[in-house]
C-alpha cells in the first residue's frame, strides 16, 4: 500500500526501465510475434474446438 495518495509507485521505489522493444514483445534475436510452438498449440486447440462443435451439431439434428 502506498504511504500517500500522490505516490503511484507504492513503497517499492522507482520502476525499472524497460525498452520499447521489450514492451512490444520483441526478443533479443529480432524475432517478433508468437513462437512456432505457440502457433502449433493454437492451431491444435482450434482444430479440437471445430471438431467438438461439428460433433454437437450432428448429435442435435437427430432428435
Amino acid at each position: 500500500m502506498a504511504r500517500n495518495g500522490d505516490n503511484l509507485l507504492g513503497l517499492g521505489g522507482q520502476r525499472k526501465t524497460v525498452s520499447r522493444g521489450a514492451l512490444r514483445g520483441k526478443s533479443k534475436d529480432g524475432a517478433s510475434g508468437p513462437s512456432a510452438q505457440a502457433q502449433d498449440q493454437r492451431s491444435e486447440l482450434l482444430r479440437k474446438l471445430r471438431e467438438k462443435n461439428e460433433k454437437e451439431k450432428g448429435d442435435g439434428d437427430g432428435a
